[in-house]
């Protein structure tokens, strides 16, 4: 006796409804907007801790600080746990001591350098590794603006310096698998060369200490948050999430981030919302703008003003911009604290969110390697909109005349010494604007 007898019809019939009983995996990316210090600190430790066979980061800035060393403290222990680990630093700005380098190295944590100086390299100087990436087993990722240093997480205190306004997003699904790549091509690449960093038999002693120190703070704190109930927030599906990275070698040979994110600007419908710590707009971009104001696009620029910039040299490269931005129909916004804009952000259409290391500036266009995270949902695009509404409740925006609305000085509340420092920084910033 047959159990099943099925017409042909009635098979085809069940065969579309089982989705509806057993959904078909989707391939879909989940991500999550990393908006706040905290949460972008405890998703890299969950990141690490949850890892099972790899580990991949690549960052511009490693510090040597409490919250970097434990973070390196926490990499040591996935070696010991039995992973892979690789850590590529940009050469020119690795503050990682060298007795805690070398120490890492004999613990087995995988450490190269981007771009360190060499006589027969000397273009190299100006061509540095800006890209922010925490890969654990091809399955998860965080990319960004953040730095793995203190200020960067709300804890510019232990250096005595400004805290950073920055964002990150978490991903998980399939496009990790191509950031992972990518990341292998580099590390694989002859951009890169191993670290020797050594250090006498004492010294190693003492380094191993410190982390040892730090990882027990650390400890203390994941303890305090696990006993406090932690659950980890829910992410959202947004289907796929595109990877944009730079060619590996020298830019400008190929496809790069700049060419992607001109090419999203260039398909904007009806506003663009963008947001960079520095903006020295640079002859493709301001070609851009101008093709997006003419088509009637809403274009909104919020960045960091005289008060709150962390490096005068491109302030000074945008200060003879503003005119002729506003002029031409941008919506520019300076911020204004307490912390220094870090983020490099945008929303196109109220539907598309981009995070990533490009700034709005030939640096990150010519020279730079860079990343960048696109997400097309409306509901993360309302999100990050919302977040971007509060950082304009601290800014101000600029008139015509370059200065913010309703003030008679260009620079109101900023000392006389500072502005004479951009003034005299504005020939410098003419003659390497390509640099800036």
């Amino acid at each position: 006796m047959r159990l099943f007898n099925l017409s042909r019809a009635t098979s085809i019939v069940l065969f579309l409804l089982l989705p509806l009983v057993f959904p078909w995996p989707t391939g879909a990316d989940e991500v999550r907007l990393l908006y706040t210090a905290r949460a972008a600190a405890e998703e890299r430790v969950r990141l690490i801790l949850e890892a099972r066979e790899e580990i991949n980061a690549e960052y511009f800035i490693v510090g040597d600080d409490p919250f970097s060393l434990g973070g390196l403290a926490l990499l040591r222990d996935a070696v010991r746990r039995g992973l892979d680990v690789r850590l590529l630093v940009d050469a020119q700005w690795n503050k990682i001591p060298k007795p805690v380098e070398a120490h890492l190295l004999d613990e087995g944590v995988e450490i190269r350098l981007y771009h360190p100086f060499r006589l027969h390299k000397l273009c190299w100087i100006t061509r540095r590794l800006h890209d922010k990436l925490l890969v654990t087993d091809a399955q998860e990722m965080v990319g960004g603006g953040r730095n793995i240093e203190s200020p960067y997480f709300d804890l510019g205190r232990q250096l005595a310096r400004r805290n950073y306004l920055d964002m990150d997003i978490l991903v998980r699904g399939e496009s990790t698998k191509e950031a992972r790549s990518y990341f292998m091509e580099l590390w694989e690449s002859n951009q890169v060369r191993r670290s020797r960093a050594s250090a006498s038999p004492a010294k190693l002693r003492e380094a191993e200490a410190t982390l040892d120190g730090h990882k027990r703070w650390l400890d203390d704190q994941i303890e305090t948050i696990r006993q406090a109930g932690y659950t980890p927030p829910e992410l959202t599906e947004v289907g796929t999430v595109e990877f944009f990275h730079d060619p590996v070698g020298r830019k400008g040979l190929s496809r790069g981030v700049g060419h992607e994110l001109l090419d999203l600007l260039d398909a904007a419908e009806s506003s663009v919302l963008l947001e960079s710590p520095y903006l020295v707009p640079s002859r493709a971009f301001k070609k851009g703008l101008a093709r997006a104001l003419a088509r009637g696009v809403r274009v909104r620029i919020l960045t960091n003003s005289l008060a709150t910039t962390d490096n005068l040299l491109p302030q000074a490269g945008y200060a003879g911009h503003k005119k002729g931005l506003v002029r031409g129909g941008v919506e520019l916004w300076e911020y204004s604290g307490p912390e220094s804009l870090h983020g490099k952000v945008g929303v196109i259409d109220e539907q598309i969110v981009i995070v990533g290391s490009f700034n709005l500036d030939p640096r990150s266009e010519h020279f730079n390697t860079e990343l960048a995270m696109v997400v097309r949902d409306a509901g993360v695009a309302a999100e990050m909109r919302a977040e971007m509404q509060r950082h304009l409740e601290r800014a101000v925006r600029i008139d015509r005349q370059g200065r913010p609305e309703g003030a008679t000085r260009r620079y109101p509340g900023i000392s006389r010494w500072k502005i004479f420092k951009l003034r005299l920084l504005r020939p410098v910033a003419w003659l390497i604007k390509k640099q800036l």
